[in-house]
């Protein structure tokens, strides 16, 4: 048996012109569904470290990501384990940092533990790049890049083709690795 290689750590970075308090805050909320996270809302019995998390479709049908949280430190990391439902890959790592600045707040999503070749790890780099730059726009204006805005609707178009397999029925807590 092969053992699994893992691909480079990869750490997205920018800038957001907003206290560290408010990008913390957007980062975290559970309350409404978040545009950068392709309109998926975070569901958890409890936002803390050791509990598991789905990130549900804004129609609470399909399940995209589960994991658990493993660290938090508010407002400066989260770190998450990270799986996406639809492909047969080992959950990963995320790590979200915050440093504030004196304009502003340095910004990090970092992905480790991602199987290397995997289709994980291009789906995990294309969407690390999407959240980043929305995560940026959202907390700055409120509202996602307009190519993110044409993406999401056209997702809310596709909602019937979701593959069963992501249904929320297939992805209760106590399957977040």
């Amino acid at each position: 048996m092969s053992e699994m290689r893992y691909a480079e750590k990869e750490i997205y970075r920018v800038f957001i012109a907003a206290p560290i308090d408010t990008v913390w805050s957007e980062l975290v909320n559970t309350t409404k569904p978040r545009p950068f996270f392709w309109n998926g809302n975070w569901d958890t019995p409890d936002f803390a470290p050791g509990n598991p998390y789905r990130v549900s479709a804004n129609n609470g049908k399909a399940v995209p990501v589960i994991g658990r949280i493993l660290e938090m430190e508010p407002p400066n990391k989260l770190v998450t384990s990270f799986r996406l439902t639809n492909l047969p890959d080992p959950a990963s790592r995320v790590t979200y940092l915050l440093e504030e600045k004196d304009s502003g707040t340095d910004f990090q999503l970092i992905t480790e533990n991602v199987l290397a070749g995997s289709k994980s790890e291009k789906s995990m780099a294309d969407g690390s790049k999407f959240i980043v730059e929305n995560f940026k726009s959202y907390v700055e204006t409120g509202k996602v890049t307009f190519g993110a805005q044409m993406m999401l609707a056209m997702f809310s178009l596709m909602a019937p083709i979701t593959p069963k397999s992501m249904s929320v029925e297939n992805w209760p807590y106590d399957k977040a690795e």
